[in-house]
C-alpha cells in the first residue's frame, strides 16, 4: 500500500473516531481521553527501545495499550494516537519499536503500520486544529521552520510529524517540507530562546497576542516566551518561575537581560493543576493564558492525575 492510500483510509478513520469518541477537533486533541473512551485499557511504564504496543481483544480480554513513559509527553501522545489507529482500523496486536523510526522514515513499513502512522497524524492534527494553532501563532500561513515548531507546540505533536502533515493539509509543498525537515527541534527552540538556558527536553512556547485566553499544554522545564508588544509577566502562579531550571552549566539567568526577566518564565515540577499566567501589556487590557500540566503517565490510566475530557459540547471546570 502506498502512503497516499494509507492516508486516504486513515483520514476517514480519524474523522470517524473524532465523532465516535466525542473529541473536539478545533484545538489540542485529548488522545489519552479518546483511548479511554474507546474502551482500551492504557498502562504506562518505561520500556527501553519499545515505543508502545497494542493488544487486541482476540483472546477474549479487553483491548489494551502500553506506552513507554521514557518518552516525553509529545512522544507519548503520538505513540498513543498510533496505537489508537491500530484499534480503530481493526489491526491485530502490534508492537512498535524505536527502530521503526530510524533510517529513512517509513521505508519498508507494512500496510498496518503506515495506516496507524497516518491515523496518528490525522487524529492529532485535523484541519480545524491546525488552523487554530496557526491563528494562535498570529499567522496566516506557516512561512518558516520556526512557524512549524510553534504550531507543533499548540498541537502537542512532534516537529517532523507536523512538517510532514502540513503537506497533507496543503499548507506547504513537498520541496518546503524537505528543507524544513533538515532543521532539528533542538536548533529551532535554541533559536527561539536565544541566550536563555533550556533543558534538553524542554519545549519553548511563544505566546503571541493571538494566544490570549488559550490553554497551553506544558511539562516541567518548558519555557514560556512572551511575544506581546510591551508585555511583561507580573503574576506568576505557584509552579511557574522567572528562574530557569538547572541546565548543567548553561548560562546563568543572572547573565540574561532585564527584558528576559520579564518576558520569560519556566514551568517547574510544582505545577500540578491548571494555573493562569497573566502579563501586563502596558494598557488597560491584560494578557493571560491557562497552563495545563501533563500528569504522570506511570501505571494504569485510572491513577493518572487527570480526568478524561468531557464529551464534545459539554464543559466542565478545569481541574
Amino acid at each position: 500500500m502506498s502512503w497516499n492510500s494509507a492516508h486516504g483510509a486513515a483520514m476517514i478513520a480519524a474523522a470517524q473516531a473524532h465523532e465516535a469518541l466525542a473529541c473536539g477537533v478545533d484545538d489540542h486533541v485529548d488522545v489519552f481521553g479518546a483511548l479511554h473512551r474507546a474502551g482500551v485499557e492504557v498502562m504506562g511504564q518505561k520500556l527501553g527501545s519499545l515505543l508502545g504496543l497494542y493488544v487486541d481483544s482476540s483472546q477474549g480480554g479487553m483491548p489494551g495499550c502500553l506506552v513507554n513513559t521514557g518518552l516525553e509527553e509529545v512522544g507519548m501522545r503520538h505513540t498513543v494516537a498510533h496505537e489508537l489507529g491500530h484499534h480503530r482500523m481493526g489491526h491485530g496486536t502490534s508492537i512498535d519499536h524505536q527502530e521503526q523510526a530510524s533510517g529513512r522514515w517509513g521505508e519498508g513499513w507494512p500496510q498496518h503500520e503506515r495506516e496507524a502512522e497516518a491515523f496518528a497524524s490525522w487524529f492529532l492534527m485535523p484541519r480545524p486544529a491546525a488552523r487554530t494553532a496557526l491563528a494562535r501563532c498570529g499567522l496566516q500561513h506557516p512561512e518558516s521552520p520556526l512557524d512549524a515548531y510553534r504550531m507543533a507546540r499548540w498541537l502537542g505533536t512532534p516537529y517532523a510529524t507536523t512538517v510532514r502533515h502540513l503537506v497533507r493539509l496543503k499548507m506547504i509543498d513537498r520541496s518546503t517540507k524537505a528543507l524544513w525537515l533538515k532543521h532539528s527541534p533542538g536548533s529551532l527552540k535554541a533559536e527561539l530562546a536565544g541566550s536563555l538556558p533550556l533543558g534538553p527536553q524542554a519545549h519553548v512556547h511563544v505566546l503571541a497576542p493571538a494566544a490570549h485566553d488559550a490553554t497551553v499544554h506544558v511539562t516541567s522545564g518548558d519555557c514560556l516566551l512572551l511575544a506581546v508588544p510591551g508585555g511583561r509577566f507580573d503574576r506568576l502562579p505557584a509552579g511557574v518561575t522567572a528562574t530557569p531550571p538547572d541546565t548543567d552549566g548553561q548560562m546563568s539567568f543572572l547573565d540574561t537581560t532585564t527584558a528576559d526577566h520579564t518576558r520569560a518564565a519556566w514551568v517547574s515540577e510544582e505545577l500540578a493543576a491548571d494555573a493562569t499566567v497573566i502579563a501586563d501589556t502596558g494598557g488597560s487590557e491584560l494578557f493571560r493564558v491557562v497552563l495545563r500540566p501533563a500528569p504522570s503517565r506511570e501505571g494504569s490510566d485510572h491513577f493518572w492525575a487527570c480526568r478524561p475530557a468531557p464529551p464534545h459540547g459539554e464543559h466542565h471546570p478545569p481541574i
